[in-house]
């Protein structure tokens, strides 16, 4: 087994993807854009499961306003319920709050292989 993506997301100044390595273990591949000095910088962070990356994703408590790109079909059910919890008034734009949901709807149904290669 190679290692294959298990979750996509990003916000304005940073993002990143968490990969699952052949050992069941996961790498997080990620970046920082600072718009001011116009530097991007390059990281990758080793996480021994996925409720060990996930602790660190929602220190972030408005983690959900993030733009999720892929969610593994593993772990699709338990984000879903993390979402039902969130509370989407702290965003006091209505059509922001909705954009942002309508995307985390969009990826926890997409195709499982979406990513994949051809």
């Amino acid at each position: 087994m190679q290692q294959e993506l298990y979750f996509d997301i990003s916000k304005g100044e940073s993002g990143g993807s968490l990969y699952r390595l052949p050992n069941g273990s996961f790498s997080w591949q990620h970046s920082t854009h600072d718009e001011d000095r116009d530097e991007t910088r390059v990281f990758t962070t080793a996480y021994a499961s996925f409720a060990a990356f996930w602790q660190m994703l929602t220190k972030d408590l408005h983690w959900y306003f993030q733009h999720p790109l892929f969610v593994h079909p593993e772990v699709r059910a338990f984000v879903g319920r993390q979402l039902e919890s969130a509370d989407w008034s702290v965003q006091g734009d209505f059509k922001w709050q909705q954009s942002h949901h309508r995307q985390w709807t969009k990826v926890l149904s997409d195709r499982s292989e979406y990513y994949k290669g051809k």
